[in-house]
């Protein structure tokens, strides 16, 4: 297999940071541009209602994360990754799998989540979610 492209997919979280380091060390091993995305989900607030309301992460939630991340790339740049960013908003492993698609990547490269015993005994949801979703290769790194 020849890697070209590498997605990771970014929440912040310690199996994240994992994740990228490991994609950092194939992407220095074949040659290959990092792609790093994050994903705001909609929070569901119970309205009283049968039906829950979902609201958007404001523009300020994307502009706040985008600078994260550009901060982020700029830190790997230096070390000598090429690196893109993106932030999308809606569910996780549905826009994960969109710009995986878009971009091509060989390879997609998430961190399990979860914490305790039980936990580490299953894959996060949105790991879970993404094995569904893409039909790009994912490595998944506890």
């Amino acid at each position: 297999m020849h890697i070209r492209s590498i997605l990771v997919a970014w929440d912040g979280s310690e199996p994240s940071r994992r994740a990228l380091a490991l994609a950092e060390d194939l992407a220095g091993q074949y040659g290959a541009r990092l792609l790093l995305v994050t994903v705001l989900e909609p929070t569901f607030i119970p309205s009283g209602a049968l039906v829950p309301v979902s609201p958007l992460p404001t523009q300020e939630d994307v502009e706040r994360t985008q600078q994260e991340l550009q901060q982020l790339a700029k830190d790997l740049l230096a070390r000598g990754r090429p690196i893109e960013t993106e932030v999308k908003v809606g569910q996780p492993a549905e826009k994960i799998s969109e710009v995986a698609d878009r971009y091509e990547v060989s390879i997609i490269v998430a961190g399990r989540s979860g914490k305790g015993a039980l936990a580490r005994l299953v894959l996060g949801s949105v790991t879970t979610a993404l094995l569904h979703t893409t039909t790009r290769p994912i490595a998944v790194v506890p």
